[in-house]
């Protein structure tokens, strides 16, 4: 059974994972399959169109499924996102979706979470919001720019800090201290939100994590 069947409601993630899924689901689209997709950044958004993928706002109703990709994955199956930027409309995506899946190779998977940890702030108190995150969490945040050297801002016009690298001991008490800070509008820690882990292995493997069971006959590329 593919991932993606007709008539569903499907979530689009952003990155490299999410870009190729949406060509993939593209070329079903072209072969008749018929589905209304939501996409969690612009530029997901502006691809699936381009490949003529029906992109809509996102409804009350939710969706049937959402696929993404991470940039860390925990045997808990917590992760780690926002390399992209859109870790926000990501997980409003993900947690309005009946069932998220997540592509990620061998090398996003570890024992514990590790990485950077991107939170979107409000641009009004940045400063001191970065200040308050550093005091709080311990880490090393500060807030990103672009190769052109200026601060990146995310499709909804806020800012993003990054932490240093780091291994996370405790996930789900740092998404919590986060969460608590004013001027946090969200983060990139993603903690009991994922059904199924897709991990792509060298030998062409894939190897599924479930948060339950795994649904049979579940095939990897763009729900084909």
């Amino acid at each position: 059974m593919p991932l993606v069947e007709d008539g569903m409601r499907v979530g689009l993630g952003t990155g490299t994972t999410a870009h190729w899924f949406i060509l993939g689901l593209a070329q079903r689209v072209s072969a008749g399959l018929s589905i209304r997709a939501v996409a969690t950044s612009t530029a997901s958004a502006e691809l699936a169109a381009a490949h003529g993928i029906r992109v809509e706002e996102l409804g009350a109703d939710g969706l049937d499924i959402a696929v993404d990709g991470a940039d860390s994955v925990d045997p808990e199956l917590r992760l780690i996102k926002g390399r992209g930027g859109a870790m926000v409309r990501e997980k409003i995506v993900a947690t309005a979706a009946a069932r998220f899946v997540v592509i990620v190779d061998d090398s996003k998977v570890a024992g514990r979470l590790h990485g950077r940890v991107p939170v979107e702030i409000v641009t009004f108190g940045s400063a001191r919001t970065v200040r308050v995150l550093r005091e709080r969490t311990s880490l090393d945040f500060s807030l990103r720019t672009g190769d052109d050297g200026l601060l990146v801002r995310t499709d909804n016009g806020n800012l993003i800090a990054d932490s240093d690298e780091a291994i996370l001991e405790d996930p789900s008490a740092l998404a919590a201290v986060i969460e608590a800070i004013p001027g946090c509008a969200g983060h990139g820690l993603f903690v009991g939100i994922t059904d199924l882990v897709l991990v792509g292995h060298a030998d062409g493997s894939v190897e599924r994590r479930s948060a339950t069971t795994p649904a049979p006959g579940d095939t990897v590329d763009a729900g084909g």
